[in-house]
């Protein structure tokens, strides 16, 4: 009873921040606020359901509820340069530059630290009767920092009184009382600060039914949202949100190894009605050797038009598929047994194809490597991974990469296109244009046609091909996890990668090093 009422009191706030989550999210989606609080009113039978449960004794719910969370503080020093891209004698051009510190600025002209300090509170809950089950996972991630007036400069509309000896609003006629003047405030001698107070995540929400168990077999179906790789495993793949229906199937196969299958429908984008697909199969613990087999295979493609009208986009091209293992047993260090795992997997996008983004060619390949020690349960426990990624540009959607990545602080994508209407700043490749000379009217990418270099058509447009997304990448990661006490830990990581293919975006390097202080409860 002492920790619910000290739960109370945070629960109290998420419902607070949650309502300027709620605003952001009407803006993204497509209803107006009307439509949502019509929405949001339950119909008679299911508010009558929802307000049975609320009658129940809270001592009789928490045998069946388990809550816990963490509060994380963290500093991560950042380094990543690349081909950044300038204007010069009306050509774009690139240069081998910093993305952070050194002056670089973001796309609001501001500038970018190498060092970036988080705190965050994660607050678990899942609840279990009978056969069914639901979970929830509330993430609070903000910038540290204090709250400022970040503006360096705004419009303020002020009013021009009626006896003013001339008007600026009117051009030099009389004034009325009506009118008034937009003036330049300029704030960029004011305070300023990078602190954060309202970023919250739904990160999990779903809800889960067993339909059969006999004590060998059992099948379960969820629902709701959660992580890809809640569900699939990966290092490289599945960094993307599950917001679907899953069926889950589990066996034990005599004297030979536990089975088990994932698979799923998610939404995509429900604007126009897209949806992935996903599945996983594996092999657990064969023949009592500790070698777990997994193969997984997940469907991104959409042929149809996307939210810009666009046709079989190029981005959709990902129908992947990953062979993964991993290799459990107990290594003998200093006297001691430590847990030892060595893993890794190899993937290839069957959907890639040869683009003027590839230069014509595909590059539609990922592996990785690892090797875990160690195991943090309590006070003076320790564990370390070891991992090497090789993943293409073509290999992992922009949205779905995972491992060390490329950092991307300019949030840039494989399939880019820059280019000047007017036609004034030249690129790096020609593209014919079917249909149009508007680059707005392509529909599919066969609409567009590399040409050469030396001469432009009436139909044809000068455009700057950046090639650079978040795969793309060869790269290492170390971290080391040390338990102070059983609830609090110190996690200290360091990662690094470089371009896989410097043909493709140019040359480019990315490091982090990052130290996590972590209390578990």
């Amino acid at each position: 009873m002492k920790f619910i009422r000290h739960l109370l009191p945070m629960l109290m706030v998420a419902g607070m921040i949650s309502t300027q989550v709620n605003a952001q999210d009407r803006r993204a989606g497509q209803e107006t606020g009307f439509e949502r609080k019509l929405r949001e009113r339950d119909d008679m039978a299911v508010r009558d359901f929802v307000q049975s449960k609320e009658n129940i004794e809270l001592k009789e719910k928490t045998s069946h509820l388990e809550i816990s969370g963490d509060v994380r503080f963290e500093w991560r020093n950042l380094q990543e340069k690349g081909e950044r891209i300038f204007i010069d004698d009306d050509r774009f051009v690139e240069r081998y530059k910093s993305f952070r510190g050194n002056g670089a600025v973001d796309f609001r002209d501001l500038p970018i630290s190498n060092n970036d300090w988080d705190v965050e509170f994660n607050l678990k809950f899942k609840y279990n009767f009978e056969r069914a089950w639901a979970a929830a996972h509330l993430q609070f991630d903000n910038s540290c920092g204090i709250r400022g007036f970040n503006d360096c400069r705004n419009t303020l509309i002020i009013e021009e009184l009626e006896s003013s000896s001339s008007s600026l609003s009117s051009g030099g006629s009389s004034s009325s009382s009506d009118d008034f003047v937009a003036i330049i405030r300029d704030q960029r001698f004011d305070i300023k600060g990078s602190g954060e107070s309202a970023g919250i995540n739904l990160k999990r929400a779903y809800m889960g039914y067993n339909i059969w168990a006999d004590g060998v077999h059992r099948i379960d179906i969820e629902m709701g949202r959660r992580k890809l790789d809640d569900v699939f495993v990966s290092e490289i793949e599945f960094s993307s949100r599950f917001d679907g229906i899953l069926l889950k199937y589990a066996t034990a196969i005599e004297d030979t190894a536990d089975f088990y299958v994932n698979g799923g429908a998610f939404i995509i984008d429900e604007r126009v009605n897209q949806f992935g697909y996903a599945g996983e199969i594996g092999f657990l613990n064969i023949y009592d050797s500790g070698l777990d087999v997994r193969y997984s295979i997940i469907d991104w493609t959409n042929v149809r038009r996307n939210r810009c009208f666009i046709r079989d986009a190029i981005g959709t091209d990902f129908l992947n598929s990953q062979i993964s293992f991993s290799y459990n047993f107990t290594t003998e260090v200093f006297c001691k047994e430590i847990p030892t795992e060595i893993y890794g997997g190899f993937l290839i996008n069957h959907a890639a194809r040869k683009t003027i983004f590839t230069h014509h060619k595909k590059a539609n390949l990922g592996w990785y490597a690892g090797l875990y020690l160690g195991e943090v349960e309590g006070k003076g426990d320790w564990a370390m991974d070891v991992e090497y990624f090789y993943v293409q540009a073509q290999a992992v959607n922009d949205t779905d990469v995972g491992g060390v990545a490329r950092g991307n602080i300019l949030d840039e994508h494989l399939n880019d296109i820059l280019f000047d209407p007017t036609g004034k700043v030249k690129g790096n490749v020609d593209l014919e244009v079917d249909s149009s000379s508007n680059i707005d009217s392509f529909s599919s990418i066969s609409d567009i046609r590399s040409s050469s270099f030396s001469s432009l058509g009436s139909s044809d447009i000068s455009a700057f091909l950046p090639r650079r997304g978040n795969a793309n990448y060869k790269g290492a990661r170390i971290e080391f996890l040390y338990a102070i006490t059983d609830n609090l830990s110190i996690d200290t990581e360091y990662e690094v990668s470089w371009e896989a293919d410097r043909k493709i975006g140019g040359r480019h390097y990315y490091s982090n090093f990052e130290i996590e202080a972590i209390y578990a409860f």
